[in-house]
């Protein structure tokens, strides 16, 4: 759980401030692009307002103003009817009038006022004979937008980095009031559950005593099943706390035939099923093996069956099956009854969660089964999920 803990703090603190780092990157280079673009614009509405002049003026005393000269510029002026009526370009490059002419008409197909060519920016402006087309290299200010992008996006990428290292450091710092909690209730839970099974095996077996001596009677029945119960939650609660402390209560794993311990473990149930007539099937694929704890697989199925039973209708129907879905052994456990709201059946795997508050725990159990299921399930590196209609059904299904 704490480790669950940790790993939500990490991506929660990661996530927000890499978010943050996103925008900022994000603002940073549209600023800059914008601004690019509109000293882009400015320099072509410069030579379209100068009618082609200033790339004449340029070419003519190249160097004085060495901002203006730095990029090669050309124009194409047009009639009202697309005929060509002059075009010109600056002394920082030769290029053949025919794809002068060539960027002229593909300016044009775009239907826009300003944009790009491969490293040209272009700038259409009407004017009283027609228009005028002026076209001005790019390709140093794009290189540099990209060059911004690289760095940016590489700044951003280690910013996460650290953000993450951070957040992995704070993540011990601020889990560790919750972790000594934990690890108190822990040895809280394992030592009360080992001090009352005395005083329990005591009581129930002095209530046999009594009852021998005296026979019949119905305060000792009630002094007995509250004992019985009350075992049955200080076992459970046991269990939690040997699973809890994974280094002193290691899984023993071996391989096994799965196959054979659904069967044995499922069958024990068809008396107690006959008794209530319920309706109870049960379907294994044979001979598939499974490498796990036999003994905590075992646990898994009576806890899901056992469930089954408390909670399906009268006369209802459960099933049992085991099949194999390539490398997984998948079980599932079904049967009738009032299942399960949808927006709770991830929280019927939470400890002492029960969908029905009211109910007492002569028939609703403590709320222990299937979070024991569902960290043995865990430690198996599997999973365990609910799924049915509210009313009608429930189905447990263990991945394996």
């Amino acid at each position: 759980m704490i480790k669950r803990l940790r790993t939500k703090i990490v991506i929660i603190i990661t996530a927000i401030l890499a978010l943050a780092v996103l925008i900022i990157m994000f603002l940073i280079n549209s600023i800059v692009q914008f601004r690019s673009n509109q000293q882009i614009i400015q320099r072509l509405e410069t030579i379209a307002t100068a009618d082609g002049r200033q790339i004449k003026m340029n070419a003519d005393h190249f160097g004085s103003n060495q901002a203006e000269n730095n990029a090669f510029s050309f124009y194409v002026k047009l009639d009202r009817y697309n005929t060509l009526l002059e075009l010109g370009y600056n002394s920082k490059a030769i290029i053949d009038n025919d794809v002068i002419i060539g960027f002229a008409e593909a300016a044009l197909e775009t239907e826009k006022r300003t944009g790009y060519l491969d490293d040209y920016a272009f700038l259409i402006s009407d004017k009283p004979y027609g228009t005028i087309i002026v076209f001005s290299d790019a390709s140093s200010i794009l290189q540099q937008n990209s060059n911004l992008t690289v760095i940016t996006s590489l700044i951003g990428v280690g910013a996460i980095i650290i953000f993450y290292i951070i957040a992995m450091v704070l993540s011990f710092w601020l889990v560790k009031p919750v972790s000594e909690t934990f690890e108190k209730q822990k040895l809280f839970i394992s030592n009360a559950s080992h001090e009352l099974k005395t005083p329990l095996a005591v009581i129930s077996t002095n209530a046999d005593v009594l009852e021998a001596e005296i026979g019949e009677n119905k305060w000792l029945t009630y002094i007995k099943e509250d004992a019985s119960r009350m075992s049955e939650l200080v076992n459970e609660l046991l269990s939690l706390a040997r699973l809890d402390d994974k280094s002193g209560h290691p899984m023993v794993m071996s391989d096994f035939c799965i196959s054979d311990t659904v069967l044995q473990t499922a069958l024990p149930f068809e008396s107690t099923m006959f008794e209530m007539g319920k309706k109870y099937d049960v379907d294994v694929e044979p001979e598939l093996m499974y490498h796990g704890d036999e003994s905590a697989i075992r646990h898994i199925l009576t806890i899901l069956i056992d469930n089954a039973v408390k909670y399906s209708y009268e006369k209802g129907e459960i099933s049992i099956k085991l099949y194999a879905q390539r490398d997984k052994r998948i079980i599932e456990v079904y049967n009738t009854g009032k299942g399960i709201p949808e927006d709770k059946l991830e929280k019927v795997f939470e400890r002492f969660y029960r969908e029905d508050e009211a109910r007492n725990s002569k028939s609703g159990g403590y709320g222990l089964g299937l979070s024991i299921a569902r960290e043995i399930v865990r430690r198996h590196k599997g999973s365990i999920s609910a799924k049915g209609t509210y009313g009608r059904d429930i189905t447990f299904t263990v991945v394996l």
